[in-house]
């Protein structure tokens, strides 16, 4: 599962699956009373995607709130949930709603200047739905990503039920898999890339997530860290997602690098039994020599493999890209950004303290001046 010599001097662990628990039948059905997740939140910039997400809200009858990033991608949301009976919200987040936000040092790293807005606005919708939570009362949410498909009333009720004895719960994307380019390729070139769950399918425990997810590739795996760290994350079964072409666009490895290179690193000292303050500066040098050699080992591998011509060209042009992109990552950004996380998740821990519970959905909206659609229009 690692690939190197041994995992101390290895320079990728392809699987992080044991730092997550895996219950037995044996001890689910030991839960007391199954528990539903009192909203399933969907941050999406393709409205017509929401199917799948309007179904399961209406079965499991909970209330389903909908981020997007354009008062025309909510306008398009508000009339694909016109047959939803229940309690809906269907919003944008508005350059006010973004002040409701605590005002967050990686916002404002000198890596967020390479980091593509789709990343930041993933981060800032995710941030928004958690504390749209705390303002309700909630006490577990779902995270769906639209593009999740094969999800069943079961599949979240099985682990919604779970979070009474975990923080988090996620489900494993096995096909189409949720890697980053540079992992696509290290399978393609024929080592065992396994998958770590992550924000498109995940359960919360509210009350006990007090964590953030910051402007960076591979935010969820931060967000998700401390609950990793105690061993406080399951996983609930395995999901598909719609597939895509992770080598269609070079940029796409160069603007997931730095995000990689953090998640992985801080993993790994998961799996070596330390925390965040073993990331030293000399601990990222040695990190940063561990990804050019991963880098470097996938591009040798599909060289003397047999692999389709346009697949093997087309990924050998992402890890040439991406490693362009780690030639500029430097030892002191690894770790002023780390330190700059930890300093946000005090700021977010503070923020949290202080907010109301409103109880209200629409009055939870307005406090965080996410703007309201009338929903009267929908009707049918």
């Amino acid at each position: 599962m690692i690939a190197g010599s041994s995992q101390g001097d290895s320079f990728h662990i392809e699987s992080h699956g044991a730092l997550l628990r895996r219950p037995t039948a044996a001890g689910a059905a030991r839960l007391k009373a199954p528990r539903l997740p009192d909203a399933i939140v969907v941050p999406t910039i393709r409205p017509l995607s929401l199917g799948p997400a309007i179904t399961l809200a209406g079965d499991l009858n909970c209330t389903l709130v909908v981020l997007c990033s354009t008062p025309a991608q909510a306008a398009q949301a508000n009339q694909e949930c016109g047959p939803v009976a229940g309690d809906v919200l269907v919003t944008y987040v508005s350059r006010s709603a973004e002040e409701s936000l605590p005002a967050f040092l990686t916002s404002e790293h000198p890596e967020n200047d390479l980091t593509p807005a789709s990343h930041v606005d993933i981060a800032r919708k995710r941030n928004m739905g958690l504390m749209l939570a705390r303002l309700c009362g909630w006490r577990t949410i779902m995270f769906l990503d639209d593009d999740i498909r094969g999800l069943t009333v079961g599949d979240v009720s099985r682990a919604a039920a779970l979070t009474a004895r975990f923080q988090a719960v996620g489900f494993k994307i096995g096909y189409y898999p949720d890697n980053s380019v540079v992992c696509h390729a290290h399978r393609l070139a024929g080592s065992t890339q396994d998958v770590f769950p992550g924000g498109s399918a995940l359960v919360v425990d509210v009350t006990r997530s007090d964590t953030m997810f910051p402007p960076i590739y591979n935010e969820d795996w931060l967000f998700l860290f401390d609950a990793a760290q105690c061993r406080s994350i399951a996983l609930a079964g395995t999901l598909s997602q719609l597939e895509y072409n992770p080598f269609a666009r070079p940029q796409r490895a160069v603007s997931e690098e730095f995000g990689d290179v953090i998640a992985e690193g801080l993993y790994r000292l998961l799996h070596e039994g330390g925390g965040v303050t073993d990331a030293t500066y000399t601990y990222w040098r040695r990190t940063l020599e561990r990804r050019f050699q991963l880098i470097d080992h996938i591009a040798d591998e599909l060289m003397v493999r047999e692999v389709g011509r346009p697949a093997k060209e087309y990924a050998l042009v992402s890890l040439a890209a991406a490693r362009r992109r780690l030639v500029g990552i430097t030892e002191l950004a690894c770790l002023s950004f780390v330190r700059a996380w930890r300093t946000d998740i005090d700021t977010w821990r503070r923020q949290l303290i202080n907010l109301p519970v409103l109880v209200d959905l629409i009055g939870a909206a307005k406090y965080l001046d996410l703007p309201t659609l009338d929903r009267d229009v929908n009707k049918r």
